[in-house]
């Protein structure tokens, strides 16, 4: 709560209460209040930017639980800006003290630093898109929910046995996620937006073999069980279906892929990473710099970033409560455009691009709402147009950094891999390492699928990537 008078700004500790939201009234005035108060202290500028998340994830294996994790955090971080000297700070504690102790530390830390001159003002006020976002289905989904849920999908797992004494076994994990994001600054912004999100990810495994699926909602009511089952054992039926021992051998070399949204997502996160921030374009490793307006990929492939898009997972403002618009990444093959918060956009004379994350991640900003644009085919009927290639499922232990300036990348495959020969799976074959430039690669799309799927992303607790399958020619495996 914050009380105040004429002259001075006092606060009453929370009272937190485990799993509960504080809600936008809340935020918001301890904030306002915040910022007052650092202002009064010799800040010419303050920022007060509140994450708060709470859930839980349960972990299962040979389709039994095995773990149930549930976790609280809740920060505040704090920026001040004196004569274009930047103070951050941050706290996990609400108590009145300690919240004067950051707002404090917070200016010394300005008044010593070095000036920034290109830096003169936080943001300015901006008017946010109406979007839902907090689902209390999700929201008031209870560890018992999710037990009956898992205990639903072992059963259905179990049913898709090729016979009453396979042992067929599920296995990954299940988690719920209820978050709130709050930013007030001395210039007049007040943002406030409450998130949900569920997310399983489901690997159904049987002697020598493994397949994979995953879901990620905002509401959890449109978890589907039984399309979560079905696509994860639909890999080890294809084993079963084509009658053959065990996995085959293929040998290294260069074969027509397709790669299946979970494929595709691994690769999107490491070219964000390391090609799509402003950081990595500014000094010189990221594969868009020097290609600005340079056709770098198939003219088939857009990719834009866009926190409006309801196909996805909105989010009105970024983390200093600038305005969420698109942002056209690739378009067309050519490369348009990058990821900017307001820091790195005044120092380089740019527009931020609404992409800050919080103020502590020294290497942000990164787009954290990319979708990459739906093509004309469907997956099955992609299939059919393979007269030799690879359908991988997934990919893991992806290394991003072999070489950035071509985006030349290594990993293997994993939970479902098979040869397709005329148009059809012929057998599962062992897992391979691929290692190739992904700008060369994804120079040789052929065809991409017109369904998408949502995944979760690494550099924000509220954004999401929605990718297609893309069908590859001449994809690189080397082992």
């Amino acid at each position: 709560m914050v009380a105040r008078n004429d002259n001075v700004t006092t606060f009453n500790a929370f009272v937190l209460v485990e799993n509960k939201m504080l809600g936008n009234d809340r935020i918001i005035e301890l904030l306002k209040g915040l910022t007052k108060e650092a202002k009064g202290k010799g800040a010419g500028q303050a920022e007060a930017l509140y994450a708060g998340n709470h859930g839980s994830v349960a972990r299962f294996a040979n389709s039994s639980v095995i773990q149930n994790v549930r976790e609280s955090d809740r920060r505040i971080y704090f920026r001040v800006l004196l004569d274009k000297r930047l103070g951050i700070t941050s706290t996990n504690s609400l108590h009145t003290e300690d919240l004067r102790r950051c707002i404090k530390k917070a200016t010394a830390i300005a008044k010593q630093s070095k000036p920034l001159k290109f830096f003169d003002s936080l943001p300015e006020p901006s008017k946010y898109p109406d979007f839902k976002t907090h689902f209390s289905e999700t929201a008031n989904f209870t560890i018992s929910d999710k037990i009956k849920m898992l205990d639903d999908i072992f059963r259905k797992n179990k049913s898709q046995a090729p016979s009453p004494k396979s042992q067929i076994k599920a296995g990954g994990a299940f988690s719920t996620v209820e978050t709130e994001i709050g930013v007030v600054n001395t210039n007049g912004i007040e943002a406030y937006q409450p998130f949900t999100s569920a997310n399983i990810n489901l690997i159904t495994s049987f002697p020598s073999m493994s397949g994979f699926a995953s879901q990620f909602e905002r509401n959890i009511k449109n978890i589907n069980t039984d399309k979560l089952v079905s696509t994860a054992a639909e890999k080890v039926s294809e084993c079963q279906s084509v009658r053959v021992s065990g996995k085959r051998k293929l040998k290294p070399g260069r074969y027509t892929v397709l790669l299946e949204p979970a494929a595709v997502n691994e690769i999107l996160e490491w070219l964000i990473y390391i090609g799509f921030g402003a950081m990595s374009y500014i000094d010189g490793t990221s594969f868009m710099s020097g290609n600005m307006g340079k056709k770098i990929m198939d003219r088939k492939l857009t990719m834009y970033d866009d926190g409006a898009d309801l196909c996805g997972f909105p989010v009105p403002f970024d983390f200093e409560g600038v305005e969420k618009k698109r942002l056209y990444i690739i378009k067309n093959g050519v490369a348009k455009g990058i990821a900017y918060d307001t820091l790195l956009a005044k120092k380089w004379r740019r527009k931020t691009t609404g992409h800050a994350l919080i103020p502590e991640d020294i290497e942000g900003p990164f787009p954290t709402n990319v979708f990459i644009k739906e093509g004309d085919n469907a997956i099955d009927d992609m299939v059919s147009t393979v007269e030799r290639g690879i359908l991988v499922t997934r990919f893991h232990y992806v290394n991003g950094l072999l070489d950035t300036k071509t985006a030349s990348m290594t990993g293997m495959t994993r939970d479902g891999t098979f040869y397709i020969e005329d148009g059809e799976i012929k057998y599962p074959v062992d897992d391979m390492r691929f290692t190739d430039s992904m700008l060369e690669a994804f120079s040789r799309v052929r065809e991409i699928s017109r369904e998408r799927q949502a995944f979760p992303t690494p550099w924000s607790d509220v954004g999401a990537s929605i990718v297609p399958a893309l069908l590859i020619e001449e994809f690189n495996f080397s082992g």
